[in-house]
């Protein structure tokens, strides 16, 4: 059937100008997320979403936190993931396969899982600079090459007059990525790559800005870190990861504020009807002052980064801020962050396939759906 799917989407992309991407498989420490787009002549539509959250575990690594709050959390740790696999969380899947089109993935680890890093290093020529970016990776991780497996891509920001030239550069030990995909295809999934967040960010973000002229700030808040990168004409300029701005950081704070558990702090921030945006008379109840702090935090990030990039990066100087990921579902998330760091803010989101109804918190897939875009660029 796998062999057969490329043709089929060929015949139903010339008569009826649209095809289906590959699943998009976001891998983080409380959920795994899904999503599938396809393209209708120049229009993205989100075609297939699914979630599953990892087993609950009485393990405390999530915040760093001795508070049992979060035992019947669903929570992965990175080292868990990589000793132990996705095997447990994946047997589900094997009942979905009908959901997406296909089998063919491409996957991506949250919360640094895989590396993403910027190097600057001397002009050379374009044949060995690729081979100097493993060597200093591998000298950095303290592990021999063969180990690694490791891509990299020309950044912007490369200086001939200085001599320097910039690099955008993804890694995993080899060991863990040929786990995950194997667990993928016990599951159904057969994985094409495995890509950085910040690279499925920059996919994600290019979806929906069609100016390759303007520069985005691209948020991921997701449950154990935010990421922040500076997205211009569909490339990843640069990216940095703010682990006190992961959800669970504000989950724990509200947990322990009323006595409640992760899961029902995440009703609270998730279902209230509150407006957490900031009064005019001052007033906030004791949920909107821990909810305003986390934005309040989260616009300091987004402003010290473009601070930076006015700094270093004048050209790509964000003109707007683009949210994602399951923070970017908080309730007036956009309004709040917009008021507070002066530039037009937008949630992520795109057309819904007619089978997809009701309320669905689009920008949750975000990552995958970025992801799913790969096969037109892989193809």
């Amino acid at each position: 059937m796998a062999t057969l799917l490329p043709t089929l989407n060929q015949i139903r992309q010339r008569l009826f100008g649209q095809s289906f991407g590959w699943t998009g498989v976001e891998v983080g420490c409380h959920t795994i997320n899904m999503a599938q787009v396809r393209r209708i002549e120049d229009r993205w539509v989100l075609a297939a979403v699914w979630s599953i959250k990892h087993p609950k575990t009485n393990s405390n690594d999530a915040a760093n936190t001795s508070s049992s709050r979060n035992e019947n959390f669903g929570w992965l740790s990175k080292e868990a993931i990589f000793e132990h696999g996705l095997a447990p969380t994946l047997k589900s899947l094997e009942k979905l396969n009908s959901l997406f089109q296909g089998h063919y993935c491409a996957a991506t680890l949250t919360d640094s899982m895989i590396d993403y890093r910027e190097l600057d290093l001397p002009l050379i020529e374009p044949t060995e600079s690729k081979a100097m970016v493993r060597s200093e990776i591998a000298l950095d991780l303290e592990c021999e090459l063969e180990e690694l497996s490791i891509d990299s891509w020309d950044l912007p920001q490369t200086n001939p007059r200085a001599g320097t030239a910039c690099f955008g550069a993804v890694s995993i030990k080899r060991a863990a990525a040929l786990m995950i995909a194997s667990d993928l295809l016990r599951a159904g999934f057969e994985c094409q790559t495995l890509d950085a967040i910040p690279c499925a960010m920059a996919r994600s973000t290019a979806m929906i800005v069609s100016d390759e002229s303007t520069s985005t700030l691209a948020i991921d808040i997701g449950y154990g870190q935010a990421t922040i990168t500076l997205v211009k004409a569909g490339i990843p300029v640069l990216s940095r990861g703010v682990r006190s701005l992961g959800l669970v950081t504000l989950l724990d704070q509200i947990a322990t504020s009323f006595d409640l558990s992760w899961a029902d702090a995440q009703t609270l921030v998730f279902q209230s009807p509150n407006d957490f945006k900031a009064k005019p008379n001052g007033f906030a109840s004791p949920l909107q002052q821990q909810v305003i702090a986390f934005l309040h935090a989260i616009a300091n990030e987004i402003n010290k980064t473009a601070q930076y990039v006015s700094r270093s990066h004048r050209s790509a100087t964000p003109n707007q801020v683009l949210l994602m990921g399951a923070g970017g579902e908080i309730p007036f998330l956009n309004q709040a962050i917009e008021e507070r760091v002066g530039l037009p803010t937008q949630t992520w989101a795109i057309d819904l396939s007619e089978n997809l109804f009701g309320s669905q918190p689009i920008a949750t897939y975000a990552i995958a759906a970025g992801l799913s875009a790969l096969a037109w660029e892989l193809m």
